[in-house]
């Protein structure tokens, strides 16, 4: 990991600019596709039990327990998990919320499904942090119960890689996203800043080592889990495809 970006970057980050500015990640109608596509593959019904694994604020998890599902989000983020908890309440359904570190999941065959969406898997400095959530997750899956994990596909993104970026959010703040991709360590460590209409600035860095699906699917298998699923996006489109990594695993029945 760089001298600038601590092995810890993400105790604190999603508490300020990524909450204010990114967390929603998407329009109200493209959540609703991907909540559709996740009932439609996984087979989500009224009672299944869910862990939303680095829920947030519950852009997933609350539509699913509208749905009728058994949601518990768990997250490391307290201001995530307190707009998890306001949103719950506003809609009338009810959510589990649990503030931890994903490596210390510690259910045992208590869910028939764990979510890990929208790139949140890969945060930490070394591997075996990593493989550590999977063997959690195995063990937190009823037999028969399938994972399903989200992320970057690093294949895809080379054409498109970008060191440079800037966008215009919500409110005349104006985001400049600078990126450097490490092949060796399979890490992409961006700084995000974030420059409001007065002039004053914010920095927000982060990494993310960007698993191929071929080291996704050995992990996987190690911990027990076997691949059934895989797509390259939201939409359906084929793994080679499309710019993300859609793979569902199951543990054996």
């Amino acid at each position: 990991m760089s001298a600038e970006i601590p092995a810890d970057w993400f105790d604190g980050f999603f508490e300020g600019d990524w909450l204010d500015h990114l967390a929603l990640g998407s329009s109200p109608e493209w959540t609703e596709r991907q909540v559709d596509f996740l009932v439609e593959q996984l087979d989500l019904r009224e009672g299944t039990r869910v862990l939303d694994l680095a829920c947030g604020r519950g852009r997933i998890a609350l539509p699913l327990a509208q749905r009728g599902c058994r949601v518990t989000g768990l997250d490391l983020s307290p201001r995530s998990l307190e707009l998890a908890r306001r949103g719950a309440e506003a809609a009338g359904v009810e959510l589990e919320l649990l503030h931890r570190d994903m490596r210390e999941l510690d259910a045992v065959e208590a869910f028939d499904v764990v979510l890990n969406v929208f790139s949140s898997f890969g945060y930490f400095a070394e591997q075996p942090d990593d493989e550590r959530v999977v063997r959690a997750v195995a063990r937190a899956l009823v037999p028969g119960g399938a994972f399903f994990i989200d992320t970057v596909n690093a294949i895809t993104l080379a054409p498109r890689f970008r060191e440079r970026e800037w966008s215009e959010l919500e409110g005349g703040v104006t985001l400049l996203e600078r990126r450097s991709w490490d092949q060796l360590r399979g890490r992409m460590e961006t700084t995000w800043t974030f420059v409001r209409p007065d002039g004053s600035r914010t920095e927000a860095a982060f990494s993310l080592r960007m698993y191929t699906a071929a080291e996704l699917v050995a992990m996987l298998g190690a911990a027990g889990l076997e691949v059934d699923g895989a797509w390259g996006g939201w939409d359906g489109a084929d793994l080679a495809d499309g710019h993300r990594i859609l793979l569902r695993a199951r543990r054996p029945a």
